[in-house]
C-alpha cells in the first residue's frame, strides 16, 4: 500500500497536465526606481518654458519644492519627480532639510555652472542619497543619466537597457520627457560614432547617477 501511494504521488508531481512550480525572480536594484518612473502616464504634452517641469506638486518635510507646471513636462522635471519619489520610499531623504532638497533640484537641473556638466550625478553625491557610475558598462535599469549630444544639446533620462548590434552597445533606451513622444514615453537614442544610425549622442559625456540602497 505504501508504494502505491508514493507512486501516486509522484505522478502527481511530475504529471504533463500540472504547470511546474516557477521560482520568483529577485528583484532588481532599480526595478523599483523604473517602477516609479512608469506610473507617470505617457505622454502629457512637451513643453520647456522655464517652468519646473514636473507633473505634479514635488514637496518634502511639508515645504514645497516645486510646483506642478501648468501643462506638460520636461525632461529634467520627469527625472527628478522619478528621483524625489524612489529616494523618498528608499528612506534616503530622511533627515534631509527642505534647503538641501532645494539645492539637490537646483543641481539636478544644472543651474549652476559647477553642476552644468554632470547635473545629476553631481547632485545625488552632494546631497549624499548616492553616487556616479563612472562606467557605461556598469550602469543598470533604473540608473538616471545625463546624456549630451554632438550638436550641442543634452537630455535627462532613465535608463532602460543598451541598444546593441553584434554584440556592441549602438544607442540608448530611456524613458523621459521629450517633444518626440508629446511627453513622457519611451525613447531609443543612438551614438554619434554608430554607423547608419546617424546618431547624435556624444558616449563620451555621458553621466550617470544612481541612487543608494534601501535604508533599513
Amino acid at each position: 500500500m505504501t508504494r502505491i501511494i508514493l507512486t501516486c504521488g509522484l505522478l502527481m508531481l511530475w504529471s504533463p497536465g500540472l504547470a511546474p512550480l516557477q521560482a520568483a525572480q529577485p528583484a532588481k536594484p532599480g526595478d523599483d526606481v523604473v517602477a516609479a518612473a512608469r506610473e507617470i502616464p505617457d505622454g502629457g504634452t512637451y513643453v520647456w518654458a522655464g517652468e519646473s517641469g514636473v507633473p505634479h506638486d514635488i514637496r518634502h518635510d511639508g515645504a514645497l519644492i516645486l510646483k506642478a507646471q501648468k501643462k506638460g513636462t520636461f525632461c529634467s522635471g520627469f527625472t527628478f519627480t522619478v528621483a524625489m519619489e524612489a529616494a523618498r520610499d528608499r528612506g534616503l531623504l530622511r533627515g534631509k532639510s527642505a534647503d538641501a532638497v532645494r539645492q539637490f533640484q537646483q543641481e539636478w537641473y544644472g543651474s549652476s555652472e559647477e553642476a552644468a556638466e554632470r547635473q545629476c550625478a553631481l547632485a545625488v553625491e552632494r546631497l549624499g542619497i548616492g553616487h556616479e557610475v563612472k562606467s557605461l558598462d556598469e550602469v543598470q535599469p533604473g540608473d538616471f543619466v545625463q546624456i549630451w549630444r554632438t550638436n550641442k544639446t543634452g537630455h535627462s533620462v532613465l535608463f532602460l537597457e543598451w541598444v546593441r548590434e553584434g554584440g556592441e552597445a549602438v544607442g540608448i533606451k530611456y524613458r523621459s520627457s521629450q517633444k518626440s513622444t508629446d511627453g513622457v514615453g519611451d525613447r531609443v537614442e543612438y551614438f554619434a560614432d554608430a554607423q547608419g544610425h546617424d546618431g547624435k549622442v556624444d558616449r563620451r559625456r555621458i553621466y550617470i547617477a544612481r541612487l543608494d540602497p534601501k535604508l533599513e
